[in-house]
């Protein structure tokens, strides 16, 4: 995770360990929780990779899709179904490209889309085959400014 522990221990004893990580190499704390407002109870649950700088949609079916993150984890894609004994799903190669500071949007077919992010200029599909979808955007790289770094971008679907 890069940013060292929690005040959580993640349940059962579970801990993370990543000999990349360059502020704590077995992480036993959760960086990540599921809270129920009805009850005004929270569930920690285990992500093991950086999510820092990530971005991600809410898919139609309800899971949360998060892509990218910093360091060694920004081509991971994270899925999270809301269902009670869940817990994040992480795909190491989920994406084609690193993504750090990129956009999501869920098109109207339903398929997710990554947008740019730092010094990318180019956009591909969650989840990728086999073959990766990475497509050049010409007109990221004509807007670039060099001093804003053009890491926001504002993504609507027609």
């Amino acid at each position: 995770m890069d940013f060292g522990s929690s005040l959580l221990l993640l349940p059962d004893g579970k801990c993370g360990n990543d000999p990349n990580d360059i502020t704590l190499k077995i992480d036993c704390t959760a960086h990540s929780v599921k809270y129920d407002v009805a009850t005004n109870t929270f569930r920690a649950l285990m992500v093991l990779t950086n999510v820092w700088c990530s971005s991600g949609i809410v898919t139609p079916n309800d899971n949360l899709v998060q892509t990218g993150g910093s360091n060694d984890d920004e081509r991971v894609a994270r899925v999270f179904s809301s269902y009670d004994s869940c817990n994040w799903q992480e795909i190491s190669n989920g994406l084609t490209i690193k993504r750090w500071y990129a956009r999501d949007h869920i098109l109207s077919d339903g398929r997710q889309i990554v947008v740019s992010g730092r010094q990318k200029f180019n956009c591909e599909f969650v989840h990728k085959d086999s073959t990766g979808n990475t497509f050049s955007l010409s007109f990221l790289s004509k807007s670039n400014n060099r001093d804003v770094k053009n890491l926001k971008y504002i993504i609507f679907a027609i």
